[in-house]
C-alpha cells in the first residue's frame, strides 16, 4: 500500500512538475498532446538538420510528399521542365498569404532558396544545384543567375547540372518558404514565435525552453483546416515519465521508439495492440569499412566481414522484431529499391574461408569500430553484436567510442576505420542515398570510407540526370548490385519499424511518410 501510495504522489507531482497536463476528460476540444525527449534548438530549417517539427507545420513548401500518393503539389500548382533536364518552370498557388496577412509571391521563393546560401549554415545542398549558387554563397553574387522571377506567380529555376529528382527534394523540410518581408523585419527568426511566420496550417505561439512548446491553427490557411485546432508538445526527458503520463491519459500519443522495446513488447504489444500506428524509419542501418584500411582494402575481408553478421539476429534480439532486413544500399519505402537482390548470407564458415583465401590467420585481421559517444543504447548494443560475431569468425574489431565531435571530425577526414549508422531519408528518390554516398570522391572518402571506383561514381553522378523513370531505375540497381555484390562497399544490415501508441482521444495518426519522429499535425484525426 505505501508503495502504491508514493508512485501516486510521484506521479502527481510529476503532472504538477509539468504545469498541470489535463486529464482526457478535462482537455479543451481540439487539444493533441505529446512530448518529445529533448528540446529544439531552433525553429529555422537553416540552422538545423535535426529539428524539423515546428517547421513542418509552420511551413509550407512547393511540393510535399506524402505516404500513399507520393510527391504532391503544394505551394506550386504546377510545373514543367525543359528537354535537357536543366530548367523547372512553376506557377504558385494563388491567394495564398503568410499568417500575419503578407501575400506569397515568386520573389519569396526566390530570396528563400538565397537566404539558405547566404546563411551557409545547414541545408544547403539543394539549393546549391541552382545555376550561380557557389557565387551567392562565397558572397561573390547577390542573387541567384539560375532563378528568374517572371510575375508574382511564376518563376523558372535553371540547375547547374540536370537533376530528375529535383522535385521530390523540394518536398524536404530544408526547403521550407519564408517571407522576404517579414525577414526584413524579423530578427529572432527561428527563436522566437513572433518572429517566426509561414503560410504553413500552424502557428507557433509559446516556446519555453525545456519545458514545451505550442502550435495553434492558422486561421489564414490557405488548405485543409485540421482536426487539431491546437498542439502542446511537452519536453519530456525521461521516457518512463512520458510512459507514465500517456497511460494516465494525460498525453494523446507517444513515441515508443523512446520506451525500452521490453516495456513496448509486454504493455503496448499486448495492452494497446489496437492503439498501435506503425511505419517504416525510411533509411538504413548500415556498416561502413574504410577501404584505405590496411585489411578493409581487400574485397575478400570486406566481404567475409558481410557473410559473419547474422542480421535477422540482430532483429530479433535487439529490435523484438520490429525491423526488416535490408540487402542493398536503396531502402525499402524508396522507388527503385530492388526486393531481388541478394546481399551477404549469414555464413561464419564461409566467412572463415573467404578469409583464408585472403592469406589471413585468425586474429590477425584487427581494426576498430568507431562509435560515437551519443549512440542510442540499441546501436550500442549493435555494435557489441558486431564485435561478438567478428571475433567469432577471427576479426578483431575493437569498439572505441568518440565524442561526438571528434567523432563527425575522424569520419569526415576518411581516416575512420569503419562505423555504423542509420541513414534517414529526406526526399523519396534514390539518389537521397545513392549520390550521398557514392556521387564523387568528395562525399565518398567521409561518408563511404574511400571508396574510389571513380567509373562507378561518375554513373552515380549521371544517373541523376536520366529523366525516364524506369531507365534511371534500371540503372541505379545495377550500380547497387556492383557496390553490394563485387565491390562489398556497403554492409546493409536492416530498417527499423517506427511504432507510436494513440490515446482515446485520436481517432487516427498518419505518421510522416519516412517514419520521422517529427510529425504533421493536421495528420491527427481527434474524436
Amino acid at each position: 500500500m505505501k508503495k502504491i501510495f508514493a508512485l501516486l504522489l510521484a506521479l502527481c507531482m510529476m503532472t504538477s512538475a509539468l504545469g498541470g497536463i489535463a486529464l482526457a476528460e478535462d482537455v479543451e476540444p481540439g487539444l493533441l498532446r505529446t512530448a518529445v525527449t529533448y528540446d529544439i534548438s531552433t525553429m529555422d530549417v537553416a540552422q538545423t538538420t535535426d529539428n524539423y517539427l515546428i517547421p513542418m507545420n509552420v511551413f509550407d513548401r512547393l511540393f510535399e510528399t506524402r505516404p500513399v500518393d507520393g510527391v504532391v503539389k503544394s505551394l506550386a500548382t504546377d510545373y514543367s521542365v525543359s528537354a535537357d533536364g536543366l530548367t523547372y518552370s512553376f506557377t504558385l498557388r494563388e491567394g495564398v498569404v503568410f499568417s500575419n496577412g503578407s501575400p506569397l509571391t515568386a520573389s519569396d521563393v526566390q530570396f528563400s532558396f538565397e537566404r539558405l546560401l547566404k546563411m551557409a549554415k545547414q541545408n544547403t545542398e539543394i539549393a546549391l544545384e541552382v545555376a550561380g549558387a557557389e557565387q551567392v554563397m562565397n558572397g561573390e553574387a547577390d542573387t541567384l543567375a539560375g532563378f528568374s522571377v517572371i510575375d508574382d506567380t511564376h518563376f523558372t529555376v535553371t540547375l547547374s547540372a540536370p537533376n530528375a529528382g529535383f522535385l521530390a527534394e523540394l518536398s524536404s523540410p530544408a526547403m521550407s518558404i519564408v517571407d522576404a518581408e517579414t525577414m526584413a523585419n524579423a530578427p529572432k527568426f527561428g527563436q522566437e514565435p513572433a518572429d517566426t511566420i509561414g503560410s504553413g496550417p500552424y502557428i507557433v505561439t509559446e516556446w519555453v525552453a525545456n519545458d514545451h512548446y505550442t502550435l495553434v491553427y492558422n486561421e489564414k490557411y490557405w488548405g485543409e483546416e485540421p482536426s487539431a485546432k491546437k498542439v502542446i508538445v511537452w519536453v519530456i526527458p525521461e521516457p518512463s515519465t512520458q510512459n507514465e503520463l500517456f497511460l494516465n491519459g494525460e498525453l494523446d500519443m507517444i513515441d515508443l521508439a523512446s520506451l525500452d522495446s521490453a516495456i513496448v513488447a509486454s504493455t503496448y504489444k499486448t495492452q494497446y495492440a489496437d492503439k498501435i500506428v506503425s511505419t517504416r524509419k525510411v533509411g538504413m542501418t548500415y556498416l561502413i569499412l574504410n577501404e584505405n584500411n590496411e585489411y578493409l582494402k581487400d574485397v575478400r575481408v570486406r566481404k567475409a566481414i558481410g557473410m559473419a553478421i547474422d542480421v535477422d539476429a540482430i532483429i530479433q534480439g535487439i529490435f523484438m522484431g520490429d525491423a526488416t532486413r535490408e540487402n542493398g544500399i536503396i531502402p525499402t519505402g524508396v522507388w527503385g529499391h530492388n526486393d531481388a537482390l541478394e546481399g551477404f548470407p549469414y555464413d561464419p564458415d564461409g566467412a572463415r574461408a573467404m578469409l583464408k583465401e585472403a592469406g589471413y590467420k585468425e586474429g590477425e585481421v584487427h581494426f576498430e569500430l568507431a562509435l560515437d559517444s551519443t549512440a542510442n543504447t540499441s546501436t550500442q548494443l549493435v555494435y557489441a553484436f558486431i564485435s561478438e560475431q567478428l571475433e567469432a569468425v577471427g576479426i578483431r574489431a575493437e569498439i572505441k567510442s568518440h565524442e561526438h565531435s571528434a567523432w563527425l571530425a575522424l569520419r569526415s577526414s576518411g581516416e575512420m576505420d569503419s562505423f555504423v549508422a542509420r541513414w534517414g531519408m529526406d526526399y523519396n528518390d534514390p539518389a537521397n542515398i545513392m549520390y550521398t554516398f557514392f556521387g564523387n570522391a568528395n562525399v565518398a572518402k567521409g561518408r563511404s570510407l574511400n571508396y574510389a571506383d571513380e567509373e562507378v561514381m561518375a554513373r552515380v553522378s549521371a544517373a541523376r540526370a536520366i529523366v525516364d523513370d524506369a531507365e534511371r531505375e534500371k540503372e541505379y540497381q545495377a550500380l547497387e548490385k556492383k557496390l553490394i555484390q563485387e565491390d562489398a562497399a556497403w554492409i546493409p544490415m536492416f530498417t527499423e519499424l517506427h511504432l507510436y501508441a494513440i490515446g482515446e482521444r485520436v481517432a487516427s495518426f498518419t505518421p510522416h511518410w519516412a517514419g520521422f519522429s517529427d510529425f504533421y499535425a493536421a495528420d491527427f484525426v481527434l474524436k
